[in-house]
C-alpha cells in the first residue's frame, strides 16, 4: 500500500504524472531491487562507494554484498539484513521510479522528507510506512483511539486489499459527529462491546466494492449492490469477532442494514476512514461502544 499512498503524493505535488505511477505500479512487481540501493538508503554505505562496488562486479563473479564486506564497508550481518529487504515495496518502489528514471534517489529521498513534514510524522511513523505492514501502516492514519478501532480497520483494510483491490489506499482518518452519505451499508455487532461498521459512498463509489466482490455488473447502487457490499462487511466483522472469541471477547453480529437512498449519520464522534480505489473513494465507517442514528 505505500507505493500507492506515496505514489498519489507525488502525483499530487506534481513531481510525477498519473500515467507514470501507472507504470511504475504494474513494472515494480518484475523488479528485484538491488542491494547497493538498499545499502544507499539505508544510509549503510555512500552513492559513491555503491558504485565503486557495481564497477568491481563488472569484472568480478562476485556478489554486491561480498565486495562490500571485502572492502570493509559492510558487515555480514548488514548484508544479511539488507537481503531481507529486497522484497520490500517500499524499496521496490523505490527502484522502479529509479529504473525508469522518473526520479533519483536524492529526489525521492527529498520527497518524502516533505511528506513526512506535511503529515506530521516522526521518524518512527515513517518506518512504519515504509514497513509494508498493514495494520503498522493503517495505525498511521488513524486518530488516537482504542485498540479495537486499530484492529477492526486494520482487518476492513487487509480484506479490501486481498479480496476487492489490491492497489486500494487510505488516507487520514477523522472523527466527527455527524457524516452525510449517498448511500450506506453496515452491520452491528453486540455483546462485550456494541460495535457499528460499515462503508457509506457518494454516487456510485460503492460499486467499486459490490462488483468485484458480488462478480458482476450493476447499474447503480441498488439494493443488490448494497447486499453486496453488507456481504462484504459481514466478512470482515466475522474474521474481527473471530479474533475477539479466541480472546474471551463475546460479539454477536446481527444481520447488515442498507440505506439506498441519502442519509445522515449522527453520532458522537465516529470514526470516518477514507480508502481510495481508483477514482472512486468510499468511507469505512466505525463506531465503537457510542449509538449512531441514521435519518
Amino acid at each position: 500500500m505505500f507505493d500507492q499512498i506515496f505514489g498519489n503524493y507525488l502525483v499530487h505535488a506534481g513531481r510525477i504524472s498519473k500515467e507514470q505511477l501507472a507504470e511504475v505500479i504494474e513494472y515494480e512487481s518484475t523488479v528485484r531491487v538491488k542491494l547497493g540501493l538498499i545499502a544507499v538508503a539505508e544510509k549503510l554505505i555512500t552513492q559513491e562507494q555503491a558504485d565503486e562496488v557495481n564497477q568491481l562486479q563488472a569484472i568480478m563473479d562476485k556478489r554486491f554484498g561480498d565486495i562490500a564486506v571485502e572492502k570493509g564497508y559492510l558487515t555480514e550481518d548488514q548484508v544479511g539484513q539488507l537481503l531481507k529487504k529486497q522484497g520490500n515495496i517500499y524499496m521496490l518502489f523505490v527502484q522502479t521510479l529509479i529504473d525508469k528514471g522518473f526520479m533519483t534517489l536524492e529526489e525521492i529521498d527529498e520527497a518524502l522528507n516533505a511528506y513526512q513534514d506535511e503529515h506530521g510524522f516522526t521518524h518512527s511513523d515513517m518506518d512504519d510506512l515504509v514497513s509494508g505492514d498493514i495494520e503498522r501502516t493503517v495505525r498511521l492514519f488513524l486518530p488516537a483511539n482504542t485498540d479495537i478501532n486499530d484492529r477492526l480497520c486494520g482487518i476492513a483494510v487487509r480484506t479490501l486489499l486481498r479480496v476487492i483491490n489490491s492497489n486500494a489506499y487510505v488516507s487520514k482518518a477523522y472523527l466527527v459527529d455527524e457524516l452525510a452519505a449517498d448511500n450506506f451499508a453496515m452491520q452491528a455487532m453486540e455483546g462485550d462491546h456494541s460495535i457499528i461498521s460499515g462503508f457509506a459512498g457518494s454516487g456510485n463509489s460503492l460499486l467499486a466494492i459490490a462488483e468485484p466482490f458480488a462478480e458482476e455488473k450493476f447499474e447503480c447502487v441498488d439494493l443488490d449492490a448494497l447486499d453486496a457490499v453488507g456481504e462484504f462487511t459481514n466478512c470482515i466483522n466475522g474474521l474481527f469477532a473471530t479474533d475477539l472469541s479466541a480472546e474471551g471477547v463475546d460479539i454477536d453480529m446481527v444481520p447488515p442494514e442498507f440505506y439506498e437512498n441519502p442519509v445522515t449519520l449522527k453520532g458522537n464522534q465516529f470514526c470516518v476512514f477514507p480508502i481510495a480505489m481508483g477514482e472512486d473513494v468510499v468511507n469505512f465507517i466505525l463506531s465503537v461502544d457510542s449509538d449512531i442514528s441514521i435519518n
